[in-house]
C-alpha cells in the first residue's frame, strides 16, 4: 500500500485535468482496501479515471483500487470462467483473453479504463454490452463494511448504467468482476465494423479480425487519451418513448433503434447536427471527428469541461426537446 499527501491527480485522469488529492492511497489487495475503508468510510474510490471529471480540489482519501488478477476456469467446450482484478486494465484483458482464444471481448476492444470500471457503467460498443457476460461482481459494501458478492440480477444492468452507478452511487467498491465468455457467435453487424472487415479483406472474420477491426474504427474516430486528454464519449445516446421518438424526427432526419422497449438515437448525431462538431472554447474542445467527445487542448479545468458541456446540452434541448446526460462522473469540488 502508498501514502500520498497533497497528491497530484493529472495523470490519474484521462482528461489531464489538474487535480490535488489531500491524501492518496493506492491498494492492491482486498485486504488493504478493507483497511483503508474502515480508517475512512467515505473515501473517494478512483480506478484508471478513465470516465471521471475531477474538480482542483479532491477532499479526504482518495483510494485507487489496483487489485490485479486474472484467473481462468473452463466452463465446458469453449466457454470460460474468468475472475479479474478490478484494478487490471480492461484492454489488457481483453488481449489476455484473445491471446488464449477465448473470444467474446473482441467488441470491447481498445475501450480505457480499469475492469472495475466496466460494470460500473455497462460498458458496450460496436453492438455487444458487458452486462451479458457478468456472471457476479465481488465488493465491499460500504453500508456494512463487509464483502459481497453480487450476482449479475443484482447488478441491475441496464443500457450504460447498474446499481453502482444509479441505484445506490457509492455504496459498494467493486474488487473482481466474474464473467462467462466464449460460446458467443460473433458479431461484425455494426456497420463500421462490417466496412472496415471489409477493407481488410476478411470475409470470414474470426474474434482476432473483429478485435483488429474495432482497434482500427476507434483509432480513426477518437483521439488517443495519452496523447489528448478526454474520456471518450461524454454524452449518453438517449433513449426515447415512440411518440418522443416521432416528435424528434419532425425536426430531424434520425435513426431510431430498439432498446429494452425505447428508442435509442445517436447522440451525437444531434450534437453534429447543432454544429458543435470541432467547436472550441479556451482550452477544451468538441473533437473534430466525434462531436461525443470532449477534449482538453492544454490547460482545461473542470469547470472548462462542464461549462461547455452545459452549452451543448442546453442548446440540444432547446433545438429538439430532447435532454442529453453525460457519461462520466464529477468528483471533488472547484
Amino acid at each position: 500500500m502508498r501514502r500520498t499527501t497533497n497528491a497530484c491527480l493529472i495523470r490519474a485522469n484521462s482528461f489531464g485535468l489538474k487535480s490535488t488529492a489531500e491524501e492518496l492511497i493506492e491498494v492492491s489487495s482486498v485486504e488493504e482496501l478493507m483497511g483503508s475503508l474502515a480508517e475512512s468510510p467515505s473515501a473517494t474510490i478512483l480506478g484508471e479515471g478513465s470516465n471521471v471529471v475531477l474538480h482542483r480540489h479532491i477532499r479526504g482519501r482518495v483510494i485507487r483500487v489496483r487489485i490485479r488478477g486474472i484467473s481462468l476456469t473452463r466452463a465446458n467446450g469453449n466457454v470460460y470462467r474468468v475472475r479479474v482484478g478490478a484494478g487490471e486494465r480492461w484492454n489488457d484483458l481483453v488481449r489476455c483473453l484473445l491471446g488464449r482464444g477465448i473470444r467474446g471481448l473482441e467488441n470491447l476492444s481498445l475501450i480505457p479504463g480499469s475492469v472495475g470500471a466496466a460494470p460500473y457503467q455497462n460498458i458496450g460498443a460496436y453492438g455487444r454490452e458487458l452486462g451479458p457476460m457478468v456472471e457476479s461482481v465481488e465488493v465491499v459494501d460500504r453500508f456494512t463494511m463487509a464483502l459481497r458478492t453480487l450476482s449479475a440480477g443484482e447488478c441491475e444492468f441496464r443500457y450504460r448504467d447498474s446499481v453502482f452507478k444509479t441505484d445506490a452511487p457509492g455504496r459498494y467498491v467493486i474488487t473482481h468482476v466474474n464473467i462467462v465468455t466464449g460460446g458467443q457467435a460473433i458479431d461484425s453487424s455494426y456497420p463500421d465494423i462490417d466496412a472496415e472487415l471489409g477493407r481488410l479483406g476478411y470475409d470470414r472474420p474470426n474474434p482476432t479480425h473483429v478485435a483488429n477491426a474495432v482497434i482500427r474504427v476507434r483509432r480513426r474516430k477518437l483521439p488517443d487519451p495519452r496523447l489528448i486528454g478526454n474520456v471518450g464519449s461524454f454524452f449518453r445516446n438517449p433513449l426515447l418513448s415512440m411518440k418522443d421518438f416521432e416528435q424528434l424526427r419532425g425536426k430531424i432526419d434520425v435513426q431510431g433503434f430498439e432498446e429494452g422497449g425505447l428508442v435509442k438515437v445517436s447522440a451525437a448525431r444531434l450534437i453534429d447536427e447543432a454544429g458543435w462538431k470541432g467547436f472550441q472554447d479556451g482550452a477544451v474542445a468538441v473533437w473534430y471527428r466525434q462531436p461525443l467527445v470532449l477534449i482538453n487542448t492544454g490547460g482545461a479545468t473542470a469547470s472548462d469541461v462542464l461549462g461547455l458541456a452545459e452549452r451543448i446540452l442546453d442548446d440540444v434541448q432547446r433545438r429538439y426537446g430532447v435532454r442529453l446526460e453525460q457519461e462520466p462522473i464529477e468528483l471533488g469540488r472547484p
